[in-house]
């Protein structure tokens, strides 16, 4: 099975009603969570099975809980509220052979900025060049619809499993998605044959988290390490490669079993929500790695010994429990995802840009992408008083008169363009002019050119507020985080702040008021 066979899978699950039986998405702040609750249950049965079960819980966890305690705490609130309000158990559904989806949307999303900032701190709701239909509405497809969408397809293998995602990367596989676990914990991973040192280097492996996989299919979760270490590793017999090595995706499924476990264990943290513990470091490494070794990892990240022993002891016992329990099973494994699948990142500005625009290629991948996010050959056709000329792509969008050249254009109204090498989403112009620029949210009621290389999105608040963000295809929005760069008003950790104080629904009204506005304006022929 390969990735069109995938792909085919994926995207007539939810027409079919297939897919995960619970949803869950954790949200940084209560707006988020009435925000994502509704969209979702708009949007089920495009992205989602239609009898899916959706909760959205907000992690009020000072501080953040980590992805590790995160996950278990996502899954203690939801149990509540699906107890409170359905008068169902999540776990008890688990048991019974429920397959549970759960999403982790946190982080500010720094490098993807000023775009999450023109969502009012929404992160997960950046919109792609993508179409989802519901009813008799056409919406863009946001990031986290397309994870949904995409991770929906491993439902029918992890029955009776919980199955957790990260919420802006996207992977078409090349290795068969339908499996039969054999693991309390597998973690998916993109998967190869043991590398040379040159290999190494050049995939740039020492960047990433790494699974290392056994003959027997046992894994282990190894850090960040150079190719000298690897071998020294495998060597010394901490690790096995003979079933591959490769780049952790991060995302991974849990048992039934092994969930309940590590609810009771971790109970008192769940309540006390003082801590932080993340997946890697503070549950699959002590339960995949050798005391010695763990503690050296540990040490190198500044962790006191005391600490650490007794952290990889208490984990111990958790493991003598599972597989007392449940021996069937092997503790930690490993799901390939396949060394030649598509994997689209939209978390910074360069892969937002770069990925999206692989939607203009005519090779195979750029075929898959269009399919996945229902981008149909009229789409790619000129609209009526508009010249196209190379490859572009005018998705739900209405423009009076103009030209494009090798652009995407989404969710757009305007009465003239002229644009090279653009990606402009959610917009609205009078007359725009520019080349290779990355305009989002922006409303413009006058005519406006752009530099090569410019970047905008615009913020609404309500009173009218229109805040313009500028930068740069090339600057790091990371590093930028705290500075206020030339003609914007602020920066994005000062946005960020403001954000916080401010209605989400009531900024997005007033987002949707002026883009209408205009857009009538337009339609009217006022905008002269």
């Amino acid at each position: 099975m390969g990735k069109t066979e995938n792909l085919d899978l994926i995207l007539t699950a939810p027409q079919q009603d297939e897919g995960m039986d619970i949803l869950l998405v954790t949200t940084t702040s209560q707006d988020l969570e009435a925000f994502w609750q509704q969209r979702l249950e708009k949007t089920r049965g495009a992205i989602s099975p239609q009898h899916c079960r959706i909760y959205v819980v907000y992690e009020d966890w000072p501080g953040g809980a980590g992805n590790g305690l995160g996950t278990l705490y996502a899954l203690h609130k939801a149990e509540r509220i699906a107890r409170e309000r359905d008068g169902i158990s999540i776990l008890d559904m688990l048991d019974d052979g429920a397959s549970v989806g759960l999403y982790h949307t946190a982080g500010k999303g720094t490098r993807l900025a000023p775009l999450p900032g023109s969502e009012n701190n929404n992160k997960p709701a950046v919109k792609l060049p993508g179409r989802i239909v519901s009813g008799d509405e056409h919406l863009l497809m946001t990031i986290l619809e397309a994870v949904i969408l995409q991770t929906g397809v491993y439902a029918k293998s992890r029955k009776g499993r919980v199955s957790v995602f990260w919420g802006d990367q996207v992977f078409i596989p090349s290795a068969p998605v339908i499996y039969q676990p054999t693991h309390h914990v597998d973690i998916l991973a993109a998967l190869a044959q043991m590398p040379s040192a040159e290999e190494w280097k050049a995939r740039g492996l020492e960047k990433y988290g790494l699974i290392a996989v056994a003959a027997n299919g046992d894994a282990a979760q190894v850090e960040k390490i150079d190719h000298a270490t690897a071998c020294s590793l495998i060597e010394k017999k901490v690790i096995q490669v003979d079933g591959g090595i490769g780049i952790s995706l991060g995302s991974f499924s849990i048992s039934s079993v092994i969930t309940r476990l590590l609810l009771e264990e971790f109970a008192q943290e769940l309540e006390e929500k003082k801590i932080a513990l993340d997946t890697d470091p503070h549950f699959w490494m002590p339960l995949t790695l050798d005391e010695q070794t763990y503690l050296e990892i540990m040490l190198r990240k500044g962790e006191r010994e005391e600490n650490v022993l007794q952290h990889y002891r208490r984990m111990g016992r958790l493991k003598e429990t599972l597989c007392a329990k449940a021996p069937q099973m092997g503790v930690f494994g490993c799901v390939d995802i396949g060394d030649a699948a598509y994997w689209w990142d939209y978390g910074t500005i360069p892969g937002y840009i770069d990925n999206n625009r692989k939607l203009l290629g005519d090779d195979e991948e750029a075929q898959a992408m269009r399919r996945f996010f229902h981008i149909e050959p009229e789409d790619m056709q000129a609209p009526p008083g508009v010249e196209v000329e190379g490859r572009c792509i005018v998705l739900d969008s209405n423009i009076n008169r103009g030209k494009l050249k090798n652009a995407i254009v989404a969710g757009v109204v305007a009465d003239e363009i002229f644009c090279e090498d653009a990606l402009i989403i959610n917009s609205a112009f009078t007359r725009l002019e520019g080349n290779e620029i990355l305009l989002y949210n922006v409303v413009e009621p006058v005519a406006v050119q752009f530099k090569p290389g410019q970047v905008r999105a615009d913020i609404f608040h309500p009173g009218q507020v229109h805040w313009k963000m500028l930068t740069t295809m090339n600057r790091d929005g990371k590093k930028d985080w705290d500075v206020c760069l030339p003609g914007n008003p602020m920066s994005y950790a000062e946005l960020h702040r403001t954000n916080q104080n401010i209605s989400l629904k009531e900024s997005l009204s007033e987002a949707q008021r002026a883009f209408q506005g205009l857009a009538e304006q337009i339609r009217k022929g006022n905008t002269k």
